[in-house]
């Protein structure tokens, strides 16, 4: 297995995941499905980012329960707190707020969902994970395929997205 086809692979796949669990919690809160992200595309790279460096640290370094809770609590939260941060400090955008949850830092990140990702990453690292393994390790060749065509289509997406943001963020500087 060539570990970097296997990370691109969960980055994707996750990504995806991400995108629908969001989506699922968003009906479910609000009763609507749909919710602007960045990216146009149905994917989250926040959530797969997350999810495959605790993905491949679980791989490579036999974490025990207590290093796993943690990993899953802090991996995520860093994710989301640098991923706010840059939305906010890059675009003046806000996908996400918080500001009105208690234990909240700056309205990107919150306890609350802080404990929902440890939880969900944590049951995805023991019982979602060893299934995505057996699949990809039988389908490894097409799955190099995938990760190609997928990958080109998720760059696109941030290639238009940025050029598209940064210069709506430059016609409001120069109207202001």
């Amino acid at each position: 297995m060539r570990i970097i086809h296997f990370a691109i692979f969960n980055l994707i796949l996750y990504s995806i995941i991400g995108w629908i669990i969001e989506g699922v919690y968003n009906y479910i809160i609000t009763g609507s499905f749909e919710k602007e992200g960045f990216l146009k595309g149905p994917y989250k790279p926040m959530y797969g980012i997350a999810f495959t460096i605790l993905v491949m640290l679980d791989k490579y370094y036999n974490l025990n329960l207590i290093s796993k809770l943690m990993l899953s609590l802090i991996v995520p939260t860093s994710i989301e707190f640098i991923s706010g941060y840059i939305l906010s400090s890059f675009f003046n955008e806000k996908y996400w707020d918080y500001s009105s949850s208690r234990l909240n830092y700056k309205g990107i990140i919150t306890v609350k969902f802080s404990f929902y990702w440890m939880i969900l990453c944590y049951f995805g690292i023991n019982f979602v994970q060893p299934f995505v393994n057996n699949i990809y390790i039988s389908l490894e060749k097409y799955f190099k395929i995938f990760n190609s065509v997928i990958s080109l289509i998720i760059i696109i997406d941030i290639i238009i997205t940025i050029s598209i943001k940064l210069k709506l963020k430059n016609s409001r500087l120069l109207n202001s």
